[in-house]
C-alpha cells in the first residue's frame, strides 16, 4: 500500500494451435516486466512501440513444433495503473485503513497483470494473493483452500501477511478479472448470496440488496438457465467506484451511491445478475459489439424487475421510455461534440479508446431493438428464442453478423425490422416502439402544471417511487443521464418546487444529480455549491460527468472556473477512468495542472 504497486507473477498454459513463433501480451500505464520464462527457461521479452492507448505488446518465442508451452512473466504495476485505485484511510467510510479496487473493463486489465487483453480471450485462472494481516484480499472468482500447484511457486509469506487462494473454473474474459483489498466485513443474503462492505457500511447494504437471491431467481428463470458461477457476492465499494455496478463473475462491485435507504435504486444488481448470463457468459467478441452486453442485459434486467415487482409490462414500458428519452440527450450530446458516429450501435472504433466510445447506446439502443425484436414474433416464441440464444453461444463469444444469423435461423428474416439502420446508422431509434407510459402520466403532468401555473395539484411527493420523482424531474428538463440539461422551467418556479418536495435535501443520489442539474440550467448560486458537493463525495462517472458538464455551461458566476478548480482539486480522488474522462470533457491537462504524472511507460520503453 506504501508504494501502490502490485507484484506478482503470471504463469499461462498456451495451446499453440496455429503454430505462432510467438506469444503475445498487453500492458500499459507503466506495467513492467521483470522477467519472462518459457517451459522454465528464462526467455527475451520483445516489446513493440509504444501506443497512447493500447499500451505496448510483450513477446516472448514459443518453441518450434511444440503444442503446449507454458509462460511465465514476473512482473509489478506502477502507482499510474489505469485499473487500481489506491486510497488512503481518509478516502474511506472507516478512516482507519487504506483501501485498493481494480476496474479493468473495457482495456485496463493490461495495467494490472500482463495479458491477451480482448473480450475474445477467455481463460480459466488460480490465484494466490497476499495481503497485510489485517486486510480481507477478495477476487472475481471463487474461494479455494489451497492451490499446491501454484502454492509451491510462490515466496514464503512475509511477516504481517496472510495469502489467499482464489480460482475461477469458467473461462472468463481479462476484463473481468478483479481484485479488492480492504478493511471489510460480510453479511450473508442466501445460501449463495453475501454482501461485503467496510465495517461501517455492511448492514445498511444488507439491507439495501437483499432482494439479490429473488433478482438471481428470475433471472434462471428467464433464461431457463441454472447460475453457473456458484457464488454471486457483492462488495459496495469506496465512493470513488466510477461505475454503479461491474458485473465481476461471482464478485458485483457495486457503488454506495445506492444505498438509498429504501431499496429503490437496487435495479443496479439486477442489472449485473443479468450479465451473468449475458455478458459473461455470452460476451462480446471485441468492443464494436459492445451492444451485444448491454443491450441484451438491460432487456433481461428489465423482464427481472417486470417480475420481482408483479408491474410487468407497465413496469418494462415505463423504464424503456425514460431510457429512450436519456438516449436522445447522449445523442445529441455526442453528435454536437463532433462524435456522432459512435451512436451507432455497431460504432466505428477502429483505433479508438473505448472509454470514450462509452454511452447509454448500446445500453438503450441496443435494449430497444431487442424488445423491438420480441414484440413483433411475440413473447412465446421470444422466450423459446432466448433460451437457445443462450444455449448456442455460451461460454463464448458473439458477434453481431453471429447473432443476426442465429434471429435467421431461429425467427426468420424478420423483414420489418431494418437490421441495416439499426446496425450500422447513428443517431436514435431508427423505428419506435409503442409503449404505455401510464405509470409516468402522473409525473409528467406535474410537471406540466409547474411549468405552466407555478404550482401543482401535489403539495407533497410522499409516496411517490423514485422513478416517478425522477420522471418528474426530467419532464422538467433535467436532461436524463447523459443529456445537457435545459430546464424548462424558472428558477423562481424551481424555488416553489423545491418549498414544496424539499429536493435540495433529497439525499437519493438520482434525484440529487437531476436536481442540481436544474438548479444549475437556471442560474441558481446554491446549486453551484450543491453540485461541488455532490462531484467531491462520489466518484461514478454517471453522475460526475454530467454535473461537470452542467457547471461548466451554466450561466452561474464564476461556475466554469468552479469545474475546472474543484477537479484539479480533487482529481486524486477519483479513479482514473473517471479522472480521465473529466479531464477530457472540461479540457483540461492533467499533467501540467496538478502535477500527476499519466505518461506511459513500460519495461524499457517510453
Amino acid at each position: 500500500f506504501s508504494s501502490e504497486v502490485l507484484r506478482g507473477a503470471v504463469t499461462y498454459d498456451v495451446t499453440n494451435k496455429s503454430n505462432a513463433s510467438t506469444f503475445v501480451v498487453d500492458t500499459h500505464s507503466g506495467l513492467t516486466i521483470h522477467k519472462a520464462y518459457v517451459d522454465n527457461v528464462e526467455a527475451e521479452v520483445l516489446l513493440g512501440k509504444p501506443h497512447a492507448i493500447f499500451g505496448i505488446s510483450a513477446a516472448v518465442p514459443l518453441p518450434p513444433a511444440k503444442k503446449t508451452s507454458q509462460v511465465r512473466f514476473e512482473y509489478s504495476t506502477a502507482p499510474e495503473c489505469s485499473a487500481a485505485q489506491w486510497l488512503s484511510p481518509a478516502q474511506t467510510a472507516g478512516k482507519k485503513r487504506p483501501y485498493l479496487f481494480t476496474q479493468s473493463q473495457a482495456i485496463h486489465a493490461r495495467a494490472l497483470l500482463p495479458c491477451q487483453d480482448a473480450p475474445g480471450a477467455k481463460m480459466s485462472w488460480d490465484a494466490v494473493v497476499d495481503a497485510p494481516q489485517w486486510a480481507t484480499a477478495l477476487m472475481s472468482g471463487l474461494r479455494a483452500d489451497a492451490l499446491p500447484f501454484i502454492h509451491k511457486k510462490c515466496p514464503p509469506v512475509k511477516e504481517n501477511y496472510k495469502r489467499w487462494f482464489w480460482k475461477q473454473p469458467v473461462p472468463t474474459s481479462s476484463y473481468l478479472i478483479a481484485i479488492v483489498v480492504a478493511d471489510l466485513e460480510a453479511r450473508d443474503i442466501s445460501e449463495r448470496c453475501r454482501v461485503w462492505s467496510e465495517p461501517s457500511v455492511v448492514d445498511k447494504a444488507l439491507h439495501e440488496f437483499s432482494e439479490t437471491e429473488q433478482f438471481l431467481k428470475a433471472a434462471e428463470d428467464i433464461t431457463g438457465q441454472d447460475y453457473v458461477w456458484k457464488r454471486y457476492d457483492l462488495v459496495c465499494l469506496a465512493p470513488s467506484f466510477p461505475y454503479g455496478g461491474m458485473e465481476n463473475p461471482c464478485l458485483t462491485f457495486v457503488t454506495p451511491t445506492l444505498l438509498a435507504g429504501d431499496r429503490s435504486l437496487a435495479g443496479v444488481v439486477a442489472h449485473e445478475i443479468a450479465h451473468s448470463w449475458t455478458g459473461n457468459l455470452v460476451t462480446n467478441a471485441t468492443w464494436e459489439h459492445f451492444w451485444l452486453n448491454e443491450g441484451w442485459t438491460r432487456w433481461l434486467e428489465r423482464k427481472i424487475k417486470a417480475r420481482t415487482t408483479g408491474k410487468g409490462r407497465l413496469l418494462e414500458d415505463f423504464d424503456l421510455a425514460t431510457s429512450q428519452r436519456n438516449l436522445t440527450g447522449a445523442v445529441k450530446h455526442f453528435t454536437e461534440i463532433g462524435q456522432g458516429a459512435l451512436t451507432a450501435l455497431v460504432p466505428p472504433i477502429e483505433g479508438v479508446d473505448p472509454d470514450d466510445a462509452f454511452s447509454l447506446v448500446p445500453y438503450e439502443k441496443g435494449s430497444s431493438l431487442i424488445h423491438l425484436l420480441e414484440r413483433t414474433v411475440g413473447e412465446e416464441k421470444f422466450s423459446k428464442f432466448v433460451k437457445a440464444y443462450i444455449r448456442e453461444f455460451r461460454f463464448t463469444t458473439v458477434t453481431t453478423a453471429q447473432f443476426r444469423a442465429f434471429v435467421k435461423r431461429e425467427l426468420g428474416n424478420v423483414a420489418t425490422i431494418d437490421w441495416c439502420q439499426w446496425f450500422h446508422q447513428p443517431g436514435d431509434i431508427p423505428q419506435s416502439l409503442a409503449l404505455n407510459e401510464s405509470l409516468g402520466e402522473k409525473a409528467v403532468a406535474l410537471a406540466r402544471q409547474w411549468r405552466t401555473n407555478g404550482c401543482g395539484d401535489f403539495t407533497t411527493l410522499e409516496g411517490w417511487t423514485t422513478d416517478e420523482k425522477v420522471a418528474f424531474l426530467d419532464a422538467l428538463g433535467a436532461g436524463g443521464d447523459d443529456g445537457r440539461t435545459q430546464s424548462a422551467v424558472s428558477l423562481q418556479t424551481l424555488d416553489a418546487i423545491d418549498d414544496a418536495y424539499a429536493l435540495t435535501m433529497d439525499a437519493n443520489a438520482e434525484i440529487r444529480s437531476r436536481w442540481c442539474k436544474l438548479l444549475l440550467s437556471a442560474g441558481a448560486p446554491r446549486g453551484v455549491a450543491l453540485a461541488v458537493d455532490f462531484v467531491t463525495c462520489q466518484g461514478r462517472m454517471k453522475f460526475v460527468r454530467p454535473l461537470y458538464r452542467a457547471l461548466r455551461d451554466s450561466p452561474c458566476a464564476n461556475a466554469k472556473e468552479t469545474a475546472v478548480r474543484t477537479f484539479i482539486d480533487n482529481a486524486d480522488f477519483y479513479h482514473p477512468i473517471c479522472r480521465k474522462m473529466v479531464a477530457s470533457d472540461l479540457g483540461v491537462d492533467l499533467s501540467t495542472s496538478s502535477g500527476l504524472d499519466l505518461r506511459l511507460v513500460a519495461a524499457g520503453a517510453a
